[in-house]
């Protein structure tokens, strides 16, 4: 009998460490797969694999294509192809499936030419903001965008935009 009083005295006690367990160690999902329109890239479209370190912050990178064009020279054809390599983190604030969104990366350019080299022709740093919503299984994003493109004859020196983006969480 005292064995068992003896036991029974435990049960509150792992009962108590089990509820802060599982409050501080919550389970949320460590992966993501997003396919943004108007996104890190600058371009028309990217997709983009993410890794949560935490609920409030992730890091990721992705690829971004602008086309493929089919150039004819006189030595015969070959193709271009024009993209983007997006890395960034980011960290959202905010609780439950509704967070504010700020990010911090920067987009690399690159092409392949005839010779069928890579040449990464330019670095593009981006910050953004925007909201979030983040379901069990999915993602949803609209972030406000602003790059630093450089001088030009044609656009700011910083541009903003708007993107959509939606992911599955796994």
């Amino acid at each position: 009998m005292s064995w068992i009083m003896r036991k029974s005295k435990l049960i509150p006690l792992f009962l108590f460490l089990s509820a802060i367990c599982l409050n501080c160690l919550s389970q949320y999902k460590k992966n993501a797969v997003v396919f943004e329109l108007l996104g890190k890239s600058s371009y028309y479209f990217d997709i983009s694999y993410e890794r949560n370190l935490s609920e409030r912050i992730h890091l990721g990178s992705g690829i971004g294509l602008a086309g493929i064009y089919h150039l004819y020279y006189s030595g015969g054809e070959f193709h271009e192809v024009n993209f983007s390599i997006p890395i960034y983190g980011a960290y959202s604030f905010g609780q439950k499936k509704h967070h504010l969104l700020s990010e911090i990366g920067m987009s690399v350019w690159g092409n392949t030419v005839h010779d069928g080299f890579v040449y990464f022709t330019d670095l593009i740093p981006f910050i953004s903001a925007g909201y979030e919503y983040k379901g069990v299984h999915y993602v949803f994003r609209v972030p406000v965008y602003f790059a630093y493109i450089g001088r030009n004859e044609f656009f700011p020196s910083v541009m903003p935009w708007i993107g959509v983006s939606f992911g599955r969480l796994f």
